[in-house]
């Protein structure tokens, strides 16, 4: 699903081709912000990111900075929703989490037209942040937005066969294949995936990585 907000309006954007119908920002003619400075009021930030709370930060810091208008995007097909529709603007933000397309989605932003590209990294691998430059990223923000979080406690309890499944997770690897290379069933790497969940608190992929790497635990 894509979502925009423009100056605390909420709303789903459906359809296609209507972002450059409503002129270089995409934004309809009856919420044209008006400013006597002119700076942030008429630019469009796209913010794509599988996690709904790094989008929240994202979203909220950027109206709250007099960014005029704010597109979400919480998956890759939103993304392609998105690119498919015309849709242009002055920033994308696009997460690395969305693991072996997001070199694709920032090629295809670039290509859109869009002004900048950055790539949110969620995780200290170099291969996903060396591919979003290659793509055509301007550059790369690591970590996660807000606050720093506390690291729980039962981050140390994770198993030796956890930390293996989650430093494959970090490489962008799905379930399918983690279990083709740990000789393991899909549902019991699934059910490792559970009970990471469960000790570190959210089943964000991209958090669950964020958390460990913070903690030390995974390299």
């Amino acid at each position: 699903m894509v979502t925009q907000t423009v100056h605390g309006r909420s709303g789903t954007l459906t359809g296609q081709g209507g972002g450059q119908a409503d002129g270089p920002a995409g934004l309809p003619a009856q919420w044209r912000p008006r400013s006597s400075s002119g700076a942030l009021v008429a630019t469009t930030v796209l913010v794509a990111d599988p996690d709904r709370e790094t989008r929240r930060l994202l979203t909220s810091g950027l109206l709250d900075a007099g960014v005029g208008r704010v597109i979400e995007a919480e998956s890759i097909s939103a993304v392609d929703d998105i690119l498919r529709g015309g849709s242009t603007g002055h920033l994308a933000l696009l997460s690395l989490g969305f693991g072996s397309s997001a070199s694709r989605l920032i090629q295809g932003l670039r290509d859109a037209a869009w002004a900048r590209v950055i790539a949110l990294a969620p995780t200290a691998d170099t291969q996903p942040v060396l591919g979003a430059i290659r793509a055509g990223a301007c550059g790369v923000l690591r970590g996660r937005p807000g606050a720093e979080a506390e690291i729980p406690e039962l981050v140390n309890e994770l198993t030796a066969r956890e930390l293996e499944v989650l430093s494959l997770v970090a490489d962008g690897r799905t379930n399918k294949w983690i279990a083709a290379e740990l000789s393991l069933s899909a549902l019991t790497v699934k059910s490792h995936l559970a009970r990471i969940s469960r000790k570190l608190g959210t089943g964000d992929r991209s958090h669950l990585v964020a958390i460990a790497m913070r903690a030390g635990v995974l390299g």
